[in-house]
């Protein structure tokens, strides 16, 4: 918690996200609040979307305004109350900002009705309701379709005048111990409640809350957050679990896409991100994976026959090795991929990829994509009743991704971080 009020160290809030608590008796004299942007994976951002979310000790009055400023200067910025919250308190910033790698910023949120109302991007996303489907458009450019019940994920991403996914793909599901898949999508014995969290012409974001009601997965909740920032053709999902009597093994993420059918002479193309990047070529029939490995705490090295990371390449079901990390190698593998025909192509990154799971990335050539995290079953159930979380992110694009993605994997599996300064 930061005091306005007071000198306290700031404190530093990861992945785009910070949670401010305001102490102050009144909101109608202008408040600020100066934060402060990092750039922390060495990559170069150009008007890179960045989002930082703050609580208010009451909700705003009427005839209160907020804008952000860049050297004084207000800035394109959109401000919108938490769609999730009955009273208003909580609110989402969110805009845009360039940055050298490695480098910071820093801004001055304003708020009060004394504050005169900042600028808002006029042209953006726009999110309309269709029969039982959301649609957030940004035309003509980009249409995004998603099931209320979150059935196959994503039912439809037009790009560049080019359907990318096919509406019957699987989405998420949960692995529970014996294997067995469980999807989420509200009529697999799973309840789905579907909520906007916001929703402007910068950045769209919804929340779907499922309650599993498999006996298999009795007590088990999932909390699935969706963000589509407008300059970028990428979705972030955030899946979070409870299973607090360790009924489950996995979450797992699949979608067909509609590429071209690989042939002999035009193959179906893969990048994968390890230390290095490996690509390779896949003819009919033929899959390809990434694995990654968990360090294991007592000798924090990889705990899989002593390698980091592998990819294995061969006919589904009969995969062979193809790329190993060395066996002595204590760093991770990246953790992202790229499939691709001659048109388009789906970038994916894993956040967090085998830091403190088992985690997957497996292609096949005819265009199935699989991420999938998993963890021990052996773990008593105390040790499931945390959280699990699984973040990943999918950005669509044309052929080639150098030319048609205009920003890297790295760059989507680490977000903009976001700091409060206090001292004010």
């Amino acid at each position: 918690m930061v005091s306005l009020r007071r000198k306290r160290p700031c404190r530093s809030l990861t992945s785009c996200l910070a949670l401010l608590t305001i102490t102050t008796t009144s909101i109608q004299a202008a408040e600020r609040i100066a934060i402060e942007v990092h750039e922390t994976a060495g990559i170069r951002r150009f008007s890179f979307p960045a989002s930082f979310a703050f609580n208010l000790s009451e909700p705003p009055s009427k005839g209160t305004n907020f804008r952000l400023l860049d050297e004084g200067k207000p800035i394109e910025a959109q401000f919108r109350a938490d769609g999730t919250q009955h009273d208003r308190s909580r609110w989402w910033l969110d805009f845009h900002t360039s940055l050298l790698p490695h480098h910071s910023k820093k801004f001055t949120l304003e708020y009060g009705t004394d504050v005169p109302a900042g600028p808002e991007r006029e042209l953006g996303h726009k999110l309309t309701s269709i029969d039982d489907a959301y649609q957030v458009q940004y035309g003509p450019y980009i249409s995004w379709t998603i099931r209320r019940d979150l059935g196959g994920l994503l039912k439809s991403v037009n790009y560049g005048q080019t359907e990318h996914v096919s509406p019957d793909s699987t989405g998420l599901s949960l692995l529970d111990r014996n294997g067995e898949t469980h999807p989420l999508d509200g009529t697999h014995e799973s309840q789905v409640v579907a909520r906007v969290v916001r929703d402007g012409p910068l950045a769209v974001a919804l929340r779907f809350e499922v309650a599993h009601a498999n006996p298999e997965l009795r007590g088990v909740r999932s909390v699935v957050d969706l963000h589509l920032p407008v300059s970028r053709s990428w979705v972030e999902v955030d899946w979070k679990m409870i299973d607090p009597e360790g009924r489950t093994g996995g979450m797992r993420a699949e979608l067909d896409l509609p590429l071209d059918a690989p042939t002999s002479s035009a193959p179906t193309l893969v990048d994968f991100g390890a230390t290095t990047m490996v690509y390779a070529a896949l003819h009919p029939g033929q899959q390809a994976a990434l694995r990654g490995a968990v360090a294991t705490s007592a000798q924090n090295s990889p705990s899989e026959s002593g390698y980091a990371w592998k990819i294995l390449r061969g006919p589904a079901g009969h995969l062979e090795p193809f790329v190993f990390s060395k066996r002595e190698s204590e760093r991770n593998a990246e953790g992202w991929a790229h499939v691709m025909d001659r048109k388009s192509c789906l970038a994916m990154a894993i956040g967090e990829f085998a830091r403190r799971s088992r985690d997957r990335i497996t292609i096949s050539a005819e265009g199935s994509v699989q991420l999938q995290r998993s963890f021990d079953t052996d773990d008593a159930p105390a040790q499931h009743s945390q959280e699990r979380r699984f973040r990943f992110w999918l950005h669509f694009v044309n052929f080639p991704p150098q030319h048609g993605a205009g920003t890297s994997p790295q760059a989507m599996q680490n977000p903009l971080d976001v700091r409060v300064l206090g001292g004010q």
